[in-house]
């Protein structure tokens, strides 16, 4: 089929395009299959998520932050954090002042899972950018993290 005369996407457009197969392939069902086969991981990709999510917040969370940083409903977060504390790779602890209410925090297991997933997966990307300099790489995470930033408000 012959693309010639094709409108050629705007930038905005090229870029949105290529951010979300970037996306896709680097958190999609095939590539967690992958990540978990390399790496030993034993979980999902929600619960990949919220153990990342734990292990950079640097201090227990609320469910409600822990959902907020997620971009997904409480009550989701709430279920998912139960399932990971039988596991043993998060812990919970009530709030001081109030009993109701619960923080999570990332285990030492949880953390060693998070690594190892990590590893494996920036193992990845260094093998597809192997080809591109310093100053690359560090625009090209800049400009991602701005664009991150500005979804999250």
């Amino acid at each position: 089929m012959d693309h010639s005369d094709s409108p050629r996407p705007t930038p905005m457009a090229g870029l949105y395009d290529s951010l979300s197969a970037l996306a896709y392939v680097m958190t999609g069902n095939q590539a967690h299959s992958r990540l978990r086969s390399e790496s030993g991981l034993t979980v999902d990709r929600g619960a990949l998520a919220l153990l990342r999510a734990l292990a950079r917040a640097g201090e227990p969370l609320r469910m409600g932050e822990l959902a907020e940083r997620l971009m997904v409903k409480a009550p989701h977060v709430t279920r998912e954090v139960r399932r990971l504390e039988e596991r043993g790779l998060v812990e919970t602890a009530p709030e001081p002042g109030d009993q109701r209410v619960r923080r999570a925090a990332i285990t030492r297991e949880g953390r060693e899972a998070v690594a190892r997933a990590e590893e494996t997966g920036r193992q990845w990307l260094t093998d597809a950018l192997e080809d591109f300099s310093a100053d690359e790489l560090r625009t090209t995470a800049v400009v991602i993290d701005r664009i991150v930033d500005t979804y999250r408000r």
